[in-house]
C-alpha cells in the first residue's frame, strides 16, 4: 500500500477488493458478507462541531473469552496463534493483543488488514487473509457490526483478537463462537484533511458536515456546464494521484437540473476504491473520466469540487471528491 495514513468451521465473508482491476470477491464470506462486509444534496448541514465517527463507546470491551487468545510473530506476517478450546462468547468481546502506534480507526474510515479466522469450538482455521501478500480492505461500520466495533479505535499497527458469538455472526455460523486475529496494517483517511483554499466565485457551493460529508449548493444563475472545471477546496500533502493509480475517494455528485443525489460513497457508507485509467469503482460500475482526470497529480488529503458535463446515464453534475488515499 502505497499510503498508508498515520501507517471445517463456516466461512464468514465479506466483500474483498483486491489490487490490480477493481473486483469483488467473497473473501470473508456473503453467508459471512454478514461478517466482514445521507442523503444530502443542496442543504447547508448543521449539527456538533465533533465528528461523531471518532465516538469509542461502541467499541466492545475486552472479555474472558477474548482474553484466552495468544498470538505472536511480526504485525502483518501470519502469528502464531494460541487458544484453548472450546471457547464460548454469549456476547462478542475483543482484546488488543499488541496495540500499535498510529491513529485509531473510527467510523467510515477505511482500513487494510490481515486476519485469521477459526472456529471457536475446535480451533480450527476456517479462513485466512493472503499473509505477505494484499491486504484486505474493510470500512468500520460498514462490515458485520462486531468485527467494526472490534476493531474500532484500535490503533492502526494493532493486532486484535475478536471473539464474535453465534448470534452476532449474521446467521453464518454453526452455532459456534467465532476468533477473528485481525492486523490493522494500515488506513486510509477518513476524509480530506487537507489545508483550507479560498473559495472561487461562481462554483457550487459546499458545506460540510462534522464527519467530513458535504453538502453541495448548485449556483442559481447559469445553465448546466458544458465542460469541466475544477477548484481545490483542501490542499493535501500526502502521495501524488497517477494516471494509473488505484485511489481511495469519497464523493458525492449533484444533479445540475433535478438538485439531486447522483451518486454518493457516502451514501454508501464506505469509501470507493477506482482504477483512475478505467474509472471501474468498487461501488459502483464507473466514474467519469470527466471527474478523475482533474484528480491527476493532485494529492493525498485534497478535496475538489468539479463541474462535469453530462456522461451517458450520468447528468451534468456538481461533485466534491476527496482523496483519501493510493494503495
Amino acid at each position: 500500500m502505497n499510503e498508508v495514513v498515520r501507517r471445517v468451521p463456516p466461512r464468514l465473508p465479506t466483500d474483498r477488493i483486491e489490487r490490480g482491476p477493481v473486483r469483488r470477491i467473497t473473501a470473508l464470506g456473503r453467508s459471512s458478507a454478514a461478517l466482514l462486509a445521507v442523503g444530502i444534496a443542496a442543504v447547508a448541514l448543521t449539527g456538533c462541531s465533533s465528528n461523531p465517527n471518532a465516538d469509542c463507546s461502541t467499541a466492545l470491551k475486552s472479555g474472558q473469552a477474548s482474553s484466552l487468545v495468544t498470538a505472536t510473530g511480526p504485525i502483518g506476517k501470519q502469528p502464531k496463534i494460541s487458544m484453548p478450546t472450546p471457547i464460548d462468547a454469549s456476547t462478542s468481546q475483543r482484546t488488543i493483543l499488541t496495540e500499535g502506534t498510529g491513529e485509531p480507526v473510527i467510523n467510515g474510515q477505511m482500513v487494510e488488514i490481515q486476519y485469521t479466522l477459526l472456529d471457536g469450538q475446535t480451533g480450527q482455521v476456517g479462513e485466512k487473509g493472503t499473509y505477505g501478500g494484499d491486504t484486505t480492505p474493510i470500512t468500520i461500520g460498514n462490515s458485520n457490526a462486531a468485527i467494526s466495533k472490534g476493531l474500532l479505535c484500535a490503533p492502526v499497527g494493532s493486532r486484535v483478537a475478536v471473539a464474535i458469538s453465534p448470534k452476532d455472526a449474521g446467521g453464518a455460523g454453526s452455532g459456534n463462537t467465532t476468533i477473528l486475529v485481525a492486523d490493522i496494517v494500515g488506513a486510509y483517511l477518513p476524509a480530506a484533511n487537507g489545508a483550507v483554499r479560498p473559495s472561487v466565485s461562481g462554483f457550487p457551493t459546499v458545506v460540510l458536515a462534522p464527519t467530513g460529508q458535504p453538502g453541495i449548493t448548485i449556483p442559481s444563475s447559469g445553465g448546466a456546464p458544458k465542460q469541466v472545471r475544477s477548484e481545490v477546496l483542501k490542499q493535501g500533502d500526502g502521495a501524488t494521484v497517477k494516471k494509473d493509480s488505484q485511489v481511495v475517494l469519497h464523493y458525492t455528485a449533484v444533479g445540475w437540473e433535478n438538485k439531486n443525489v447522483v451518486m454518493s460513497s457516502w451514501q454508501s457508507k464506505s469509501p470507493d476504491i477506482v482504477v483512475m485509467n478505467t474509472g471501474q469503482s468498487a461501488l459502483n460500475q464507473a466514474l467519469p473520466q470527466e471527474v478523475l482526470k482533474p484528480l491527476i497529480g493532485q494529492k493525498v488529503g485534497s478535496q475538489l469540487v468539479i463541474e462535469a458535463p453530462a456522461n451517458g446515464n450520468v447528468p451534468a453534475s456538481a461533485w466534491v471528491v476527496d482523496i483519501l488515499g493510493v494503495r
